[in-house]
């Protein structure tokens, strides 16, 4: 009755995998946990084959390397039962009641159901930029939530009925990292469909370094910009892209042509962070 759908690439999922069976074990829910690495060619896989040792989960990894939204849409196909939990190869559940609460939801169709996140509170990683941008940007608290369902839709959390997914789908000319949740959120909503958010986070444990999530950063602007030119999305629909339609009426796009990514990766401010993402978002536009 629900398959477990988790993607990864170069991770260790294996303690992730162990959790959720643990705790889908002791229900009388009939379950499958499928997990495929988006061809990473990682050693880490050694340790993943081990999933394989657990009843009814699975891992494989995949030949050919198919992006965040097309690994997704395979899991989903791949499953068998009519529900469906994704779930990030980096996180853990923040409770050990964690499934017990997704399958109380199961009876309401129609429905996709968002569990949210946390960030633990963490010494080591306090001063990294994914560090803190995830503490003011994703983890939000629930009200804040419900009352803005596709803007705090993450797809390292959510369940989702398989005739459902099945009916929107990924968009899988999002190879690389960015907006493909948002994208996803807002084809729901096109289409009636209601997004419930509850307290049911998992905490997101694999923190980028700031050169890697400032490079992946760079990756999320230039899907944002491809989507706003196709007309795939709007420019109300993201916070970045209302600034700079303010800052362009307001003709001050020359405030943006400062080269910020060495200062944003040493100082970790969030602050300069926000500039440089604007600053990516002006020169993709004219140079696209």
């Amino acid at each position: 009755m629900l398959s477990v759908l988790i993607p990864t690439y170069n991770y260790n999922a294996f303690s992730l995998v162990k959790e959720i069976h643990e705790q889908l074990s002791k229900t009388t829910i009939a379950f499958e946990i499928i997990c495929f690495d988006d061809a990473s060619k990682s050693s880490l896989n050694l340790e993943n084959d081990a999933i394989n040792t657990l009843t009814f989960a699975s891992f494989k990894t995949l030949e050919n390397n198919l992006g965040r939204s097309a690994i997704r849409n395979l899991l989903a196909k791949t499953a068998k039962y009519n529900w469906l939990l994704f779930l990030d190869a980096d996180v853990a559940p923040v409770t050990n009641h964690f499934i017990e609460k997704y399958i109380a939801c199961l009876q309401e169709k129609g429905t996709v159901f968002c569990g949210g996140t946390k960030y633990k509170e963490d010494h080591f990683n306090k001063n990294l930029l994914r560090y803190k941008y995830g503490k003011k940007h994703e983890q939000i608290a629930i009200d804040v939530r419900k009352k803005q369902g596709d803007k705090y839709f993450f797809t390292s959390n959510f369940l989702i009925e398989k005739a459902v997914f099945t009916s929107v789908l990924f968009n899988e000319d999002l190879v690389n990292y960015g907006y493909e949740d948002l994208f996803f959120a807002k084809e729901l909503q096109e289409r009636k469909i209601k997004i419930n958010h509850l307290e049911n986070e998992i905490y997101h444990l694999g923190i980028d370094d700031n050169m890697v999530f400032v490079e992946k950063t760079i990756l999320a602007i230039e899907n944002l910009t491809s989507l706003l030119k196709n007309k795939q999305l709007d420019f109300k629909d993201t916070n970045i892209t209302t600034v700079y339609l303010k800052i362009k009426k307001l003709k001050l796009t020359f405030l943006l042509n400062f080269q910020l990514k060495k200062m944003v990766i040493n100082t970790s401010s969030l602050f300069l962070f926000n500039l440089f993402r604007l600053s990516i978002l002006h020169q993709t536009f004219k140079n696209s």
